[in-house]
């Protein structure tokens, strides 16, 4: 295979989840990683502080970018090293030769999985990634429609608080739209499922 991996870039609402869950109904091989999985682990703070009450993207988005000030790439490697230890037999990676060791560890991941990461979001992530041997898959969607699924996903309250000017859905909004793939998420499922088999063709073609 080509790729090691698949990557999915959006932004909020686009439908990262539904693209990556409608390619594992496709595809038994394929397995979901969030990048967002560290920082939902804290979602539990946000019952017992008020202040985050309706601002949980906000929340999320706060300490994302702390854990990023400690290390850009932080995020991509937590999600690198739980689908490592998941999935194969660990290789060390050493710092002179660190993609090529990286890129060991990914192709003998995929040789039992179709590794997926969902959530995408900066720069970095894109070149984190590319560097791994991903195909990078981008899913867009009008901001009405968007905002539709927030709503009925979140609530209207979390949905009209959270931050569509932040930083990372800026970047992410640039990313998707120059993907190896670009998949449109304005029509009906139908639609989309024809997205999963152009992200799946690309993936396996040699």
């Amino acid at each position: 295979m080509k790729y090691n991996g698949i990557i999915i870039f959006g932004g909020m609402g686009s439908g990262k989840d539904c693209l990556a869950d409608f390619i594992i109904e496709t595809d038994k091989r394929a397995k979901k990683y969030g990048l967002g999985d560290l920082i939902r682990s804290f979602k539990p703070i946000i019952s017992v502080d008020p202040k985050w009450k309706d601002n949980e993207r906000s929340f999320y988005q706060t300490i994302s970018d702390k854990l990023r000030e400690i290390d850009v790439d932080i995020l991509n490697e937590y999600a690198l090293s739980i689908m490592i230890s998941e999935n194969a037999d660990f290789i060390p990676v050493n710092k002179d030769t660190k993609w090529e060791d990286i890129n060991k560890n990914m192709e003998n991941v995929s040789k039992k999985i179709l590794p997926m990461i969902v959530g995408g979001r900066t720069q970095a992530d894109y070149n984190y990634w590319k560097k791994a041997g991903f195909l990078v898959v981008g899913i867009e969607a009008t901001k009405e429609n968007r905002l539709k699924r927030l709503i009925k996903r979140d609530g209207k309250e979390v949905a009209i608080n959270s931050n569509v000017s932040h930083n990372t859905e800026i970047a992410v909004a640039e990313i998707a739209h120059r993907a190896d793939i670009v998949v449109n998420n304005d029509g009906t499922f139908d639609d989309l499922l024809v997205g999963v088999k152009d992200v799946l063709k690309a993936y396996y073609e040699d």
